[in-house]
């Protein structure tokens, strides 16, 4: 009974260690800049090999601190000992934009979270300032009870994402499902789009302040002023990855179209 029971757990480790190898490999396309988009500005901040425009709130050397390189991607893992806990912490960009588009692709883990944060403020360790949340909408407790004002797309706490929008989660934990965020800033004038919707859009000024004031809730000092400074990548203490980290100048006018519906979302890696 006991070789039995010995020999069906030996099976089953096999067969765990079998589905690892089931991981989808790294894509060869990502992290990478077409010349087309080099002619327009853009800048990658993470090249699939190294930080290149990325650097640490916390720690001289992120990646030996919480973030990992894995098969291309730009991953902040958590286990069950340092699930909740700050590990890698907050990366910066190394390029700051008063105008620009910063395009990302994300995925999290069950109950993940994370954010990026523009127009920055604060020293040290953390920074405060408007965020474009990324969140597991349906098991985290931050996203499920705060609703569309918490969600992913939302610009966190202050103005709620709009009706048709949601991320893709894994079904299976050796499954992997892409998102594609952009955020852009132009003029006075902000987007955020999630998977090629538009998430959210709004206005800095008496627009901001009006839906914010009916919106009831509480805001930072400094909260609603446009600053230049560069974008963070929250470290939440719940695992998240990230790859084609593309960040580009836009001038001040705001004569920028929207993104157009493309392929670039189907084919973020391992779609």
């Amino acid at each position: 009974m006991l070789r039995a029971a010995a020999i069906a757990l030996a099976l089953a480790f096999a067969a765990h260690a079998a589905e690892k190898d089931e991981l989808p490999l790294a894509d060869p396309s990502a992290n990478k800049l077409t010349s087309e988009e080099v002619a327009q500005g853009w800048r990658l901040l993470f090249d699939g090999k190294a930080l290149t425009g990325l650097r640490s709130l916390k720690s001289t050397d992120p990646l030996k601190n919480g973030w990992k390189i894995e098969r291309g991607q730009l991953v902040l893992p958590k286990d069950v000992k340092n699930s909740g806990k700050v590990t890698g912490g907050d990366l910066v960009a190394m390029l700051a934009y008063d105008d620009f588009e910063f395009r990302f692709d994300f995925r999290l883990a069950t109950s993940g979270d994370s954010g990026v944060v523009y127009f920055a403020r604060g020293g040290g360790q953390k920074v405060a300032g408007h965020e474009f949340q990324i969140i597991d909408d349906v098991h985290h407790p931050d996203g499920l009870r705060g609703g569309d004002l918490k969600r992913t797309g939302a610009l966190y706490g202050l103005l709620p994402r709009l009706s048709g929008t949601s991320i893709r989660m894994a079904q299976r934990w050796n499954e992997e499902h892409w998102n594609q965020g952009i955020l852009v800033v132009q003029g006075a004038h902000v987007e955020h789009w999630l998977n090629e919707r538009k998430a959210l859009e709004y206005d800095l000024g008496a627009d901001f302040t009006r839906r914010i004031a009916a919106a009831k809730v509480k805001t930072p000092p400094g909260v609603g002023t446009k600053i230049k400074s560069p974008i963070v990548l929250l470290d939440q203490g719940e695992e998240v990855a990230f790859v084609n980290l593309k960040l580009r100048p836009l001038p001040p006018k705001p004569d920028f179209d929207p993104p157009p519906t493309s392929a670039a979302a189907a084919s973020s890696p391992n779609r």
